[in-house]
């Protein structure tokens, strides 16, 4: 785990494949084609609320194993109460929804309500949720989990690669804070890496790291579920929009 959390320190990013069964895989898949959404929407915001089943992936021994490392500084119960998972999305490439995305950071946050609180900045809405791009000392105390459930009814191979429109990503670009338009073009100079992925595998990577995608050159379906978990609270009464840590048997928990 040690060289796990060296390589995310360093590099931004890594990734583990097969880390998720074929039972596990086929039942999320169920949970979500079940929520019934129309062909050509490549997503899902509000995850977590939706559906039981992702939320208990969120706090699976899976998951939190490779997250609480990598985000926590203290052992055990403590840890386990720090590091929680913050907002959860479902993205689908596909013949219907099949879209290139620039070279970029992920920069916002989802929150309850929007407050004015110094250097949290710009704000905007998204699915009826309101999103503000908080100081870069956030940032860097998120950790987002992409795991990949691809599923081909046809000859292709059961993975995410370059003909499906897997991530790109620029590696070490997370360690230079908040990144200009002229700093993104220069970091474009350097070497990508396309996360390439098998269906169960999952990709770790900070928020800050340039990413990007290419349009799928064969799209099926190249479905994700796209976790956060942050180590920290939000200052000033801002509340994280989705977090596992606000009740437990109708009493909110502390951090």
């Amino acid at each position: 785990m040690a060289i796990l959390t060296g390589e995310i320190e360093l590099s931004g990013f890594s990734v583990i494949d097969a880390h998720l069964d074929r039972a596990n895989i086929e039942r999320l898949i169920q949970d979500i084609t079940a929520l019934d959404f129309p062909p050509t929407q490549a997503g899902i915001r509000n995850l977590l609320e939706l559906l039981p089943s992702i939320r208990t992936l969120a706090q699976s021994p899976e998951i939190r194993s490779v997250v609480e490392p990598i985000l926590g500084d203290s052992p055990g119960e403590r840890l386990r109460q720090r590091v929680h998972v913050v907002r959860g999305i479902f993205f689908d490439k596909q013949p219907h929804a099949n879209w290139k995305v620039p070279w970029h950071q992920d920069l916002t946050i989802a929150v309850k309500n929007r407050l004015e609180v110094p250097d949290f900045h710009p704000w905007s809405v998204k699915a009826e949720i309101h999103h503000v791009q908080p100081p870069v000392a956030i940032l860097e105390q998120m950790l987002t989990v992409r795991i990949h459930l691809v599923r081909v009814a046809s000859a292709l191979p059961n993975r995410t690669d370059e003909s499906n429109g897997a991530l790109k990503v620029i590696p070490g670009s997370h360690t230079q804070g908040r990144l200009t338009a002229p700093d993104i073009d220069l970091w474009k100079q350097s070497p990508a890496i396309s996360c390439n992925c098998q269906a169960g595998g999952i990709l770790l990577m900070r928020p800050l790291l340039l990413h990007a995608s290419s349009i799928a050159t064969t799209p099926s379906h190249r479905r994700v579920i796209h976790l956060e978990y942050a180590s920290c609270p939000l200052p000033s009464g801002l509340e994280w929009y989705y977090s596992d840590l606000q009740e437990e048997n109708g009493v909110k928990r502390q951090w």
